[in-house]
């Protein structure tokens, strides 16, 4: 009798901790989650950055953690995956908050500038930061070089009803004068930016949807007329 209790205690004790774990995460695991997330942070945040709460996803199965810089709760996480590895949301939230705040700068002044609606702009700003070099909600400084794609024509927020006329017929352009116009617009309202713009693209999708007007500028500075865009533009079939 004493062996069948024995055994129904091992049985009971081992259902609640396999459903512990379902919902919770293994204890064993945790701890050592834990110390992942405590020696990544050491090594890439000198320590600086703080684990607010270690939490089990049980949908994925896996373990994060939430985290913050000391100044602001956030919801920035790190994420334990199953190879070991750290996916690092605190630094990924970091650089797109800036690219957003680049996004909203840029094309505000080019529309101011150039007479060219934010709605007719897709932009792609990219920046490569070292971690902790910035808090998740710190400004962007200016300092880093900008990657910036720019797309001219419809955009999917675009409101045909708030437009007239003549702008509904803007795009595509008819041709390449039409595009090297407003790209050189562009180009001058971007040096009048105060950010290290490098790798510069501008393109528009011609009639058919798949060849694109293009220019692929290094320097904003070697662009001193119209007539340096033509040099360089180029016809990109994107349906390959």
């Amino acid at each position: 009798m004493k062996y069948i209790k024995l055994i129904i205690a091992v049985l009971i004790t081992g259902i609640a901790i396999y459903i512990y774990s379902g919902f919770f995460g293994n204890p064993i695991e945790y701890l050592k989650v834990k110390h992942a997330f405590e020696d990544y942070i050491d090594k890439n945040y000198d320590g600086k950055l703080e684990i607010e709460a270690i939490k089990f996803n049980f949908k994925t199965g896996g373990f994060y953690a939430q985290v913050g810089d000391g100044n602001y709760k956030t919801n920035s996480y790190l994420d334990y995956y199953y190879d070991s590895s750290i996916g690092d949301g605190y630094y990924q939230d970091t650089i797109t908050n800036m690219e957003d705040e680049i996004n909203n700068y840029v094309s505000y002044n080019i529309e101011k500038e150039t007479g060219i609606k934010r709605y007719y702009m897709s932009l792609e700003p990219t920046i490569h930061i070292k971690q902790y070099k910035y808090k998740v909600n710190d400004f962007y400084s200016g300092e880093e070089p900008i990657d910036l794609i720019l797309n001219l024509g419809y955009t999917y927020d675009f409101e045909e009803k708030s437009t007239n006329e003549s702008e509904k017929d803007k795009f595509p352009y008819k041709n390449k004068d039409e595009f090297i116009k407003d790209t050189y617009k562009i180009v001058k309202s971007l040096k009048k930016i105060n950010y290290d713009f490098r790798n510069v693209t501008i393109y528009s999708f011609k009639e058919d949807g798949n060849n694109a007007y293009e220019v692929n500028i290094k320097n904003l500075n070697d662009i001193k007329s119209e007539n340096d865009l033509d040099k360089i533009i180029k016809n990109v079939d994107y349906s390959k």
